[in-house]
């Protein structure tokens, strides 16, 4: 089993993406707190741990891209979270925005409260913005969650033509035609299964 590093990391990075959003805007107050029953210590601890996972996850993801950047890998990796253009360009950014202003609101929320209210407002729109832009992706990709079904093979007979069905008494024919089809002016040849 060949288990690839931007799929691994795609998922980490997604699983520790939707805990800071339970945990960040069950903290916005009333309107989202029942995500953890009004838990807002709990969700603070939450949101902290998970955005230092998130913070390691994402320079992780930073040091591979500047890496395939100088072995001049143009490999299109499409599990990759944070890439050179597109969506992973927009996931890159918001990305640094959310983790600079989180970091600013964790230092300043005990010194100056006019930097941690502002940059509140701008973590809490530019993580509405994520969230909206994470439910376009799992729209845009949900075929990708569809399980492939699996086709059944036709059989074939040893010259490689196709068979029909077989008739009440068991016999296949030769190019699918029964020599009882009155409209196939074909007399085939028929081919006992057995």
């Amino acid at each position: 089993m060949n288990i690839r590093f931007d799929f691994v990391m795609h998922w980490l990075w997604a699983v520790v993406w939707s805990i800071l959003a339970l945990s960040g805007f069950s903290m916005v107050g009333a309107k989202h707190g029942w995500l953890l029953n009004f838990d807002y210590a709990t969700a603070d601890y939450v949101h902290r741990i998970a955005a230092a996972v998130f913070v390691v996850l994402t320079f992780i993801l930073i040091f591979f891209e500047v890496f395939r950047k100088v072995k001049k890998d143009s490999k299109n990796l499409v599990w990759l979270v944070i890439g050179r253009s597109g969506f992973q360009l927009f996931t890159f950014i918001t990305a640094l925005i959310l983790i600079i202003t989180g970091a600013l609101i964790w230092i300043c929320s005990e010194f100056e409260m006019i930097k941690a209210g502002f940059t509140l407002i701008i973590h809490e729109y530019i993580a509405y913005i994520a969230l909206a832009s994470v439910i376009w992706h799992i729209y845009k990709k949900c075929h990708a969650l569809i399980w492939p079904k699996k086709t059944e093979a036709k059989p074939q007979n040893q010259t490689g033509s196709f068979r029909g069905k077989p008739d009440s008494r068991g016999h296949s024919y030769a190019g699918g035609v029964s020599p009882y089809d009155k409209h196939s002016g074909v007399s085939p040849h028929i081919i006992r299964e057995g």
